[in-house]
Protein backbone atom coordinates (compact mmCIF):
# COMPACT_ATOMS: atom_id res chain seq x y z
CA UNK A 1 0.00 0.00 0.00
CA UNK A 2 2.77 2.28 0.90
CA UNK A 3 4.32 1.77 -2.33
CA UNK A 4 1.51 2.73 -4.24
CA UNK A 5 0.49 5.74 -1.86
CA UNK A 6 3.73 7.16 -2.87
CA UNK A 7 3.33 7.14 -6.15
CA UNK A 8 2.28 9.77 -8.62
CA UNK A 9 -1.31 9.10 -10.58
CA UNK A 10 1.10 9.02 -13.73
CA UNK A 11 2.77 5.67 -12.14
CA UNK A 12 -0.70 4.36 -10.57
CA UNK A 13 -1.28 4.46 -14.23
CA UNK A 14 1.23 2.47 -15.71
CA UNK A 15 0.78 0.50 -12.66
CA UNK A 16 -2.78 -0.24 -14.10
CA UNK A 17 -1.56 -1.16 -17.36
CA UNK A 18 -0.96 -4.54 -15.98
CA UNK A 19 -4.27 -5.93 -15.02
CA UNK A 20 -2.37 -8.32 -12.06
CA UNK A 21 -0.53 -5.47 -10.27
CA UNK A 22 -3.98 -4.03 -8.57
CA UNK A 23 -5.36 -7.29 -7.22
CA UNK A 24 -7.91 -7.93 -4.91
CA UNK A 25 -5.80 -7.98 -1.34
CA UNK A 26 -4.06 -4.76 -2.94
CA UNK A 27 -8.02 -3.26 -3.55
CA UNK A 28 -8.84 -4.05 -0.43
CA UNK A 29 -5.98 -2.15 1.48
CA UNK A 30 -6.97 0.82 -0.82
CA UNK A 31 -10.36 0.17 0.51
CA UNK A 32 -9.59 0.25 4.35
CA UNK A 33 -6.51 3.15 3.78
CA UNK A 34 -5.75 6.48 4.11
CA UNK A 35 -9.01 8.43 2.28
CA UNK A 36 -6.97 11.41 1.29
CA UNK A 37 -4.72 9.39 -0.86
CA UNK A 38 -7.51 7.33 -1.98
CA UNK A 39 -10.15 10.50 -3.05
CA UNK A 40 -7.58 12.37 -4.33
CA UNK A 41 -6.41 9.26 -6.84
CA UNK A 42 -9.62 8.46 -8.17
CA UNK A 43 -10.47 12.15 -8.35
CA UNK A 44 -7.55 12.17 -11.09
CA UNK A 45 -8.17 9.11 -12.83
CA UNK A 46 -11.40 10.63 -13.55
CA UNK A 47 -10.22 13.74 -14.76
CA UNK A 48 -8.14 11.94 -16.91
CA UNK A 49 -10.38 9.66 -18.70
CA UNK A 50 -13.61 11.95 -18.59
CA UNK A 51 -12.47 15.69 -17.87
CA UNK A 52 -13.96 17.45 -15.72
CA UNK A 53 -17.76 16.91 -17.23
CA UNK A 54 -20.98 14.91 -15.35
CA UNK A 55 -23.66 13.58 -17.09
CA UNK A 56 -26.63 12.14 -16.54
CA UNK A 57 -29.48 10.52 -18.83
CA UNK A 58 -33.19 12.78 -18.75
CA UNK A 59 -35.55 9.69 -18.38
CA UNK A 60 -38.86 8.99 -18.78
CA UNK A 61 -39.26 5.87 -15.57
CA UNK A 62 -41.47 2.74 -16.93
CA UNK A 63 -42.40 0.86 -14.35
CA UNK A 64 -44.46 -1.80 -16.51
CA UNK A 65 -44.75 -4.22 -13.39
CA UNK A 66 -44.55 -3.80 -10.06
CA UNK A 67 -45.41 -7.71 -9.56
CA UNK A 68 -42.57 -9.96 -8.86
CA UNK A 69 -41.53 -13.49 -8.05
CA UNK A 70 -38.85 -12.45 -5.81
CA UNK A 71 -38.80 -11.49 -2.48
CA UNK A 72 -35.83 -8.81 -1.40
CA UNK A 73 -35.64 -7.35 2.31
CA UNK A 74 -35.21 -4.10 1.28
CA UNK A 75 -37.85 -3.86 -1.59
CA UNK A 76 -40.75 -1.48 -1.17
CA UNK A 77 -41.63 -1.71 -4.74
CA UNK A 78 -42.98 -5.24 -4.65
CA UNK A 79 -46.58 -5.53 -4.62
CA UNK A 80 -48.40 -9.00 -4.61
CA UNK A 81 -52.00 -9.85 -6.56
CA UNK A 82 -54.82 -8.04 -4.64
CA UNK A 83 -53.01 -5.64 -3.40
CA UNK A 84 -52.35 -3.02 -5.96
CA UNK A 85 -49.69 -4.88 -7.93
CA UNK A 86 -50.09 -5.06 -12.05
CA UNK A 87 -49.15 -4.05 -15.57
CA UNK A 88 -49.19 -0.29 -16.50
CA UNK A 89 -51.19 -0.27 -19.10
CA UNK A 90 -50.35 0.89 -22.96
CA UNK A 91 -52.36 3.93 -22.93
CA UNK A 92 -50.61 4.82 -19.63
CA UNK A 93 -47.10 4.11 -20.85
CA UNK A 94 -48.04 6.29 -23.89
CA UNK A 95 -48.93 9.57 -22.06
CA UNK A 96 -45.82 9.14 -19.80
CA UNK A 97 -43.61 8.68 -22.93
CA UNK A 98 -45.42 11.72 -25.24
CA UNK A 99 -45.09 14.04 -21.82
CA UNK A 100 -41.47 12.92 -21.18
CA UNK A 101 -40.66 13.56 -25.00
CA UNK A 102 -42.19 17.19 -24.98
CA UNK A 103 -40.43 17.84 -21.37
CA UNK A 104 -36.70 16.95 -23.71
CA UNK A 105 -36.38 13.03 -21.91
CA UNK A 106 -34.18 11.26 -23.97
CA UNK A 107 -34.12 7.93 -22.30
CA UNK A 108 -37.05 5.65 -21.31
CA UNK A 109 -36.09 3.18 -18.34
CA UNK A 110 -37.86 0.23 -18.75
CA UNK A 111 -38.22 -1.64 -15.35
CA UNK A 112 -40.16 -4.43 -14.18
CA UNK A 113 -40.73 -7.35 -11.35
CA UNK A 114 -38.39 -10.59 -11.89
CA UNK A 115 -40.50 -12.90 -14.13
CA UNK A 116 -44.08 -12.46 -12.48
CA UNK A 117 -45.23 -15.31 -14.59
CA UNK A 118 -43.49 -17.54 -13.23
CA UNK A 119 -45.04 -16.87 -9.58
CA UNK A 120 -48.31 -16.42 -10.47
CA UNK A 121 -50.62 -18.42 -13.17
CA UNK A 122 -52.90 -15.78 -13.19
CA UNK A 123 -50.06 -13.27 -14.64
CA UNK A 124 -49.28 -15.62 -17.14
CA UNK A 125 -52.97 -15.97 -18.06
CA UNK A 126 -53.63 -11.93 -18.41
CA UNK A 127 -50.07 -11.34 -20.75
CA UNK A 128 -51.71 -14.22 -23.17
CA UNK A 129 -55.04 -12.22 -22.84
CA UNK A 130 -53.55 -9.15 -24.17
CA UNK A 131 -51.05 -11.28 -26.87
CA UNK A 132 -47.97 -11.42 -24.80
CA UNK A 133 -46.09 -14.40 -24.46
CA UNK A 134 -44.17 -12.68 -21.21
CA UNK A 135 -43.28 -9.71 -19.16
CA UNK A 136 -40.02 -9.71 -21.58
CA UNK A 137 -42.35 -9.82 -24.38
CA UNK A 138 -44.51 -6.91 -23.04
CA UNK A 139 -41.25 -4.68 -22.49
CA UNK A 140 -40.88 -5.32 -25.99
CA UNK A 141 -43.96 -3.70 -27.09
CA UNK A 142 -43.05 -0.73 -24.73
CA UNK A 143 -39.74 -0.26 -26.33
CA UNK A 144 -41.53 -0.06 -29.73
CA UNK A 145 -44.14 2.51 -28.21
CA UNK A 146 -41.07 4.62 -26.85
CA UNK A 147 -38.85 4.23 -30.06
CA UNK A 148 -42.05 5.48 -32.18
CA UNK A 149 -42.24 8.48 -29.82
CA UNK A 150 -38.59 9.38 -30.39
CA UNK A 151 -37.44 8.45 -27.00
CA UNK A 152 -34.49 5.48 -26.65
CA UNK A 153 -34.94 2.66 -24.53
CA UNK A 154 -33.00 1.06 -21.86
CA UNK A 155 -34.16 -2.30 -20.90
CA UNK A 156 -33.74 -3.71 -16.96
CA UNK A 157 -36.47 -5.92 -16.15
CA UNK A 158 -34.60 -9.27 -14.57
CA UNK A 159 -32.22 -12.13 -15.77
CA UNK A 160 -32.79 -12.90 -18.83
CA UNK A 161 -32.96 -15.76 -21.35
CA UNK A 162 -30.12 -15.18 -24.68
CA UNK A 163 -33.38 -15.53 -27.07
CA UNK A 164 -35.01 -12.80 -24.82
CA UNK A 165 -31.68 -10.90 -24.71
CA UNK A 166 -31.68 -10.67 -28.71
CA UNK A 167 -35.12 -9.74 -29.25
CA UNK A 168 -34.46 -7.00 -26.64
CA UNK A 169 -31.98 -5.56 -28.34
CA UNK A 170 -33.35 -5.09 -31.29
CA UNK A 171 -35.89 -2.27 -29.59
CA UNK A 172 -33.13 -0.86 -26.99
CA UNK A 173 -29.81 1.23 -27.00
CA UNK A 174 -28.49 -0.36 -23.76
CA UNK A 175 -29.48 -2.86 -21.00
CA UNK A 176 -29.08 -3.61 -17.47
CA UNK A 177 -29.06 -6.05 -14.39
CA UNK A 178 -27.35 -5.01 -11.58
CA UNK A 179 -24.97 -7.93 -9.50
CA UNK A 180 -25.60 -6.36 -5.93
CA UNK A 181 -23.17 -8.22 -4.79
CA UNK A 182 -21.31 -12.09 -5.28
CA UNK A 183 -21.97 -12.68 -1.58
CA UNK A 184 -24.09 -16.04 -1.72
CA UNK A 185 -24.44 -15.26 2.28
CA UNK A 186 -27.00 -13.04 1.43
CA UNK A 187 -28.96 -15.77 0.34
CA UNK A 188 -29.08 -17.71 3.15
CA UNK A 189 -32.23 -17.61 5.65
CA UNK A 190 -32.21 -13.79 7.21
CA UNK A 191 -30.16 -12.41 3.99
CA UNK A 192 -31.09 -9.98 1.99
CA UNK A 193 -31.26 -12.05 -0.61
CA UNK A 194 -33.24 -15.23 0.83
CA UNK A 195 -36.29 -15.00 -0.67
CA UNK A 196 -35.36 -13.57 -3.97
CA UNK A 197 -33.84 -16.83 -6.37
CA UNK A 198 -32.68 -14.43 -9.08
CA UNK A 199 -30.60 -12.85 -7.09
CA UNK A 200 -28.06 -15.66 -7.08
CA UNK A 201 -25.10 -13.89 -7.98
CA UNK A 202 -23.88 -16.93 -10.19
CA UNK A 203 -27.24 -16.28 -12.49
CA UNK A 204 -26.77 -12.82 -12.85
CA UNK A 205 -23.14 -13.06 -14.12
CA UNK A 206 -24.14 -15.49 -16.60
CA UNK A 207 -26.36 -13.10 -17.46
CA UNK A 208 -23.67 -10.30 -18.09
CA UNK A 209 -21.35 -12.89 -19.61
CA UNK A 210 -24.45 -13.28 -22.18
CA UNK A 211 -24.62 -9.58 -22.79
CA UNK A 212 -21.40 -9.86 -23.63
CA UNK A 213 -21.26 -12.09 -26.00
CA UNK A 214 -24.19 -10.69 -27.60
CA UNK A 215 -22.84 -7.29 -28.00
CA UNK A 216 -24.85 -5.54 -25.53
CA UNK A 217 -23.51 -2.04 -24.14
CA UNK A 218 -24.85 -3.13 -20.72
CA UNK A 219 -25.09 -1.39 -17.34
CA UNK A 220 -24.08 -3.30 -14.02
CA UNK A 221 -23.35 -2.29 -10.54
CA UNK A 222 -23.13 -3.27 -6.53
CA UNK A 223 -25.35 -2.01 -3.73
CA UNK A 224 -23.71 -1.10 -0.43
CA UNK A 225 -25.29 -1.68 3.06
CA UNK A 226 -27.39 -5.22 2.21
CA UNK A 227 -25.15 -7.48 4.42
CA UNK A 228 -21.96 -7.48 2.42
CA UNK A 229 -18.83 -7.90 4.30
CA UNK A 230 -15.89 -5.13 2.60
CA UNK A 231 -14.12 -8.28 0.70
CA UNK A 232 -17.55 -8.77 -0.64
CA UNK A 233 -17.44 -5.40 -2.24
CA UNK A 234 -13.91 -6.16 -3.39
CA UNK A 235 -14.67 -9.38 -5.57
CA UNK A 236 -17.79 -7.85 -6.93
CA UNK A 237 -15.95 -4.99 -9.02
CA UNK A 238 -12.66 -7.90 -9.82
CA UNK A 239 -15.88 -9.70 -11.13
CA UNK A 240 -16.99 -6.91 -13.36
CA UNK A 241 -13.54 -6.10 -14.15
CA UNK A 242 -13.38 -9.80 -15.28
CA UNK A 243 -16.11 -9.53 -17.21
CA UNK A 244 -15.69 -6.00 -19.20
CA UNK A 245 -11.56 -7.24 -20.67
CA UNK A 246 -12.91 -10.01 -21.62
CA UNK A 247 -16.27 -8.73 -23.68
CA UNK A 248 -15.64 -5.15 -23.33
CA UNK A 249 -19.33 -4.04 -23.11
CA UNK A 250 -19.97 -2.74 -19.83
CA UNK A 251 -20.73 0.59 -20.02
CA UNK A 252 -21.27 1.96 -17.17
CA UNK A 253 -21.01 0.96 -13.29
CA UNK A 254 -23.00 1.92 -10.41
CA UNK A 255 -22.27 2.36 -6.72
CA UNK A 256 -26.05 2.16 -5.16
CA UNK A 257 -25.94 2.90 -1.39
CA UNK A 258 -28.82 0.96 0.51
CA UNK A 259 -31.68 3.23 1.89
CA UNK A 260 -34.01 2.03 4.11
CA UNK A 261 -38.05 2.65 3.20
CA UNK A 262 -41.02 2.32 5.24
CA UNK A 263 -42.80 -1.10 4.84
CA UNK A 264 -39.95 -3.63 4.51
CA UNK A 265 -38.01 -5.63 6.48
CA UNK A 266 -35.13 -3.72 6.47
CA UNK A 267 -36.68 -0.57 7.18
CA UNK A 268 -34.70 -0.24 10.61
CA UNK A 269 -31.06 -1.19 9.13
CA UNK A 270 -29.37 1.41 9.01
CA UNK A 271 -27.38 3.00 5.24
CA UNK A 272 -23.36 2.78 3.85
CA UNK A 273 -21.76 6.31 5.42
CA UNK A 274 -21.22 8.81 2.91
CA UNK A 275 -17.31 7.70 3.42
CA UNK A 276 -17.88 4.46 3.03
CA UNK A 277 -19.91 5.33 -0.09
CA UNK A 278 -16.99 7.34 -1.45
CA UNK A 279 -14.13 4.79 -0.78
CA UNK A 280 -16.03 2.33 -2.51
CA UNK A 281 -16.62 4.43 -5.70
CA UNK A 282 -12.59 5.48 -5.24
CA UNK A 283 -11.61 1.82 -5.24
CA UNK A 284 -13.71 1.47 -8.19
CA UNK A 285 -12.67 4.24 -10.22
CA UNK A 286 -8.82 2.78 -9.31
CA UNK A 287 -9.65 -0.81 -10.12
CA UNK A 288 -11.87 -0.34 -13.27
CA UNK A 289 -9.52 2.35 -14.89
CA UNK A 290 -9.96 6.06 -16.33
CA UNK A 291 -12.36 5.22 -18.86
CA UNK A 292 -15.04 3.41 -17.18
CA UNK A 293 -18.14 5.62 -16.58
CA UNK A 294 -18.70 5.39 -13.14
CA UNK A 295 -21.92 6.37 -11.52
CA UNK A 296 -23.68 7.19 -8.13
CA UNK A 297 -27.86 8.23 -7.71
CA UNK A 298 -27.96 12.20 -6.68
CA UNK A 299 -31.11 11.30 -4.73
CA UNK A 300 -29.18 8.65 -2.80
CA UNK A 301 -25.75 10.82 -2.89
CA UNK A 302 -27.18 14.21 -2.79
CA UNK A 303 -24.38 16.35 -2.87
CA UNK A 304 -22.27 16.08 -6.33
CA UNK A 305 -19.43 17.26 -4.75
CA UNK A 306 -19.20 14.01 -2.83
CA UNK A 307 -19.86 11.96 -5.58
CA UNK A 308 -17.53 13.58 -8.01
CA UNK A 309 -14.70 14.09 -5.04
CA UNK A 310 -14.71 10.34 -5.35
CA UNK A 311 -14.16 9.34 -9.00
CA UNK A 312 -17.43 9.08 -10.24
CA UNK A 313 -18.31 10.84 -13.68
CA UNK A 314 -21.99 10.33 -13.74
CA UNK A 315 -25.07 10.23 -12.27
CA UNK A 316 -28.01 8.27 -14.16
CA UNK A 317 -30.88 8.59 -15.24
CA UNK A 318 -32.80 11.53 -13.79
CA UNK A 319 -36.77 12.48 -14.05
CA UNK A 320 -39.13 15.32 -13.53
CA UNK A 321 -42.14 13.45 -14.44
CA UNK A 322 -41.59 9.97 -12.60
CA UNK A 323 -40.61 9.54 -9.24
CA UNK A 324 -38.04 6.74 -8.44
CA UNK A 325 -39.86 3.41 -8.31
CA UNK A 326 -36.81 1.58 -6.70
CA UNK A 327 -36.27 4.38 -3.64
CA UNK A 328 -39.59 6.85 -3.69
CA UNK A 329 -38.79 7.92 -0.49
CA UNK A 330 -35.70 9.61 -2.26
CA UNK A 331 -36.94 12.55 -4.80
CA UNK A 332 -34.83 12.79 -8.24
CA UNK A 333 -32.95 16.41 -7.74
CA UNK A 334 -34.46 19.49 -9.71
CA UNK A 335 -31.70 19.51 -12.72
CA UNK A 336 -31.59 22.96 -12.93
CA UNK A 337 -30.41 23.20 -9.28
CA UNK A 338 -27.95 20.14 -10.06
CA UNK A 339 -26.23 21.90 -12.41
CA UNK A 340 -25.57 24.82 -10.79
CA UNK A 341 -24.82 22.82 -7.76
CA UNK A 342 -21.95 21.02 -10.53
CA UNK A 343 -20.47 24.48 -11.89
CA UNK A 344 -19.95 25.57 -8.27
CA UNK A 345 -17.47 22.11 -7.80
CA UNK A 346 -15.54 22.80 -10.74
CA UNK A 347 -17.87 20.71 -13.30
CA UNK A 348 -20.54 21.07 -16.20
CA UNK A 349 -23.36 18.71 -15.88
CA UNK A 350 -24.20 17.09 -19.35
CA UNK A 351 -26.92 15.29 -20.44
CA UNK A 352 -26.12 12.25 -22.68
CA UNK A 353 -28.65 9.10 -24.81
CA UNK A 354 -28.37 6.15 -22.35
CA UNK A 355 -26.30 4.73 -24.18
CA UNK A 356 -22.87 6.14 -24.17
CA UNK A 357 -21.25 7.43 -27.17
CA UNK A 358 -17.86 5.39 -27.49
CA UNK A 359 -20.69 2.04 -27.71
CA UNK A 360 -22.41 3.74 -30.93
CA UNK A 361 -19.30 3.52 -33.10
CA UNK A 362 -18.61 -0.13 -32.20
CA UNK A 363 -19.25 -2.81 -34.59
CA UNK A 364 -21.98 -4.93 -33.69
CA UNK A 365 -23.51 -3.04 -30.70
CA UNK A 366 -26.03 -1.48 -31.59
CA UNK A 367 -29.06 -2.18 -33.84
CA UNK A 368 -30.31 -0.63 -37.34
CA UNK A 369 -33.26 0.83 -35.19
CA UNK A 370 -31.72 1.85 -32.79
CA UNK A 371 -28.52 3.77 -34.58
CA UNK A 372 -31.71 5.09 -36.82
CA UNK A 373 -32.90 7.14 -33.87
CA UNK A 374 -29.58 8.20 -32.52
CA UNK A 375 -29.02 9.54 -35.65
CA UNK A 376 -32.19 11.46 -35.43
CA UNK A 377 -31.59 13.10 -32.20
CA UNK A 378 -28.33 14.03 -32.91
CA UNK A 379 -29.18 15.98 -35.97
Amino acid sequence: MQNFANNSVKNIITVLKNSNAINRNVALQFLNGDIKWLLSTASQLRDLGHGRTITYSRKVFLAITDLCSDRCAYCSYRKELGEGGGYMGEGEAIKLIQTGRSLGCTEALIMAGERPESKYAQVGAFLREKGFNSTADYAYHIAELALNCGLIPHINIGVLSVNEMKRLKEVSASMGLMLESTSLKLLEPGGAHHLSPSKNPRLRIRMMGIAGKLRIPFTTGIILGIGERPDDIIDSIFVIKRLNEKFGHVQEVIIQPFRPEKGTSMEKTQGPSLEMVQRVIAVARIVLGPNMNIQSPPNLVPDCKDIADAGANDLGGISQLTKDYVNPAYPWPDIEALSKECRRSGFALKNRFPVYPEFVSKEGFMSERIMALLNRREN
